[in-house]
């Protein structure tokens, strides 16, 4: 996206805060930006082809912006909307899609961002008291996913929820949910339907198949400091059938997805761990000498230790080990791996407003990637083998009522 473009996104963004601020009880506006620096060293080919250790990355950048409104309409209607903005000089790669004579026909295309751009990651209104059901709110619109961590991922560390991460499920999609509370703080559920390709499929990409993705996600807490829970989901890739009506797509996948999630917290430590298994089916490959499923599975233990009771500064003594293991993919382009993943990392959290929320963090973590593969596989050491990375990070954040 062109600085021109760009502009031109925030100046329609604005003219659209005017109104919706108008017609509604309260209007808030908010922001929140990721200044981050990353210096990795991974495993790449020389010239001899053999493996070396190589200074791969060493930049800066604003990592994510995020720009929110969140207005009430009335004491039960409410409703989201934010934009997720990033700069950047990476190029992406993506699939285009035309129609001709009831043929569909895709084409790999890749484009620059040019230094920004720019997603809606929320849009939604959130109707409570529509249902005679106390405590249930039915949402409709580009919401959060609620699989797994990423339901309640803080961003404690720098990166990603394990499910979002390893790309089980998108952080945001097109969906209609139901959301609701136990009686006396026991827990909640959430039962939804979503589009299952995630927010940043637009246009003509964005039905490459034709099912929806149905989600159900429990989580109790027995007692005080204890929550445990799980989600299921079930998902497609691609589509069935071709559109001329005959002829199988032998790459279409049916996933079913499962998540168990448990959390500790007591005095200044908070764990919490988390089990993923991806099951996947091909039911169009019906050829006896080719694998038509596969299962990947996950664990992921995340702690985090609030110092601020012990010490003069708000600081956070964060980790996380991480098991991703895909090896029972069939062969395909990409080499099949087990990933373990080490993370240690520090937050210090400065500037509380009123509510002793603090207004920046800053951030920084180590992390060791470990990967169990073919080193013969054309795909090994492709940039993200065997590699060590830091990170360091500022958080700012504001949140203002109109």
């Amino acid at each position: 996206m062109k600085k021109s473009q760009f502009c031109l996104s925030i100046a329609c963004l604005g003219l659209l805060l005017i109104p919706l601020g108008l017609n509604s009880l309260e209007t808030k506006l908010s922001g929140e930006f990721w200044g981050r620096w990353i210096a990795e060293i991974a495993k790449r080919k020389d010239s001899n082809g053999n493996y070396d250790d190589q200074l791969v990355s060493n930049y800066l950048s604003l990592e994510r912006g995020y720009l929110g409104l969140e207005t009430k309409f009335t004491e039960q209607i409410k409703g989201r909307f934010t934009v997720d903005i990033f700069t950047t000089d990476k190029t992406y790669e993506y699939q285009a899609y035309s129609l001709s004579d009831s043929t569909l026909t895709s084409s790999a295309k890749s484009g620059s961002i040019d230094g920004a751009g720019l997603k809606i990651k929320y849009a939604y209104v959130d109707f409570g008291g529509l249902l005679p059901v106390k405590d249930m709110t039915l949402t409709a619109g580009m919401q959060k996913v609620y699989f797994g961590s990423i339901y309640d991922w803080s961003y404690t560390l720098i990166g990603k929820a394990p499910t979002d991460e390893h790309k089980v499920v998108n952080s945001s999609d097109l969906g209609i949910t139901l959301n609701g509370f136990f009686p006396s703080g026991y827990g909640e559920y959430q039962l939804g339907i979503y589009n299952g390709e995630g927010y940043k499929k637009v246009g003509a990409n964005l039905k490459e198949n034709t099912d929806f993705a149905y989600l159900g996600n429990l989580r109790l807490t027995p007692i005080t400091g204890v929550t445990v829970g799980g989600s299921y989901m079930l998902n497609t890739v691609g589509r069935d059938k071709n559109l001329e009506g005959e002829t199988v797509n032998t790459a279409y996948e049916e996933q079913k997805l499962t998540d168990i999630f448990t959390r500790l917290a007591y005095g200044p430590v908070d764990l919490n761990c988390e089990y993923i298994v991806k099951n996947v089916d091909f039911p169009n490959i019906t050829d006896s000498d080719k694998t038509n499923e596969y299962s990947a599975t996950g664990i992921s233990i995340f702690p985090c230790i609030n110092l601020k009771a012990y010490l003069s500064y708000d600081l956070q003594l964060v980790g996380c080990y991480d098991v991703w293991d895909e090896s029972d993919r069939p062969a395909t382009d990409k080499a099949r791996s087990k990933l373990t993943a080490s993370t240690i990392g520090i937050n210090y959290n400065f500037l509380p407003d009123e509510t002793d929320i603090p207004a920046m963090q800053l951030q920084l973590n180590y992390t060791d990637k470990k990967y169990d593969e073919d080193k013969s596989h054309s795909d090994y050491a492709d940039g993200k083998k065997d590699s060590s990375q830091i990170n360091l990070q500022l958080k700012w954040k504001f949140a203002n009522t109109l």
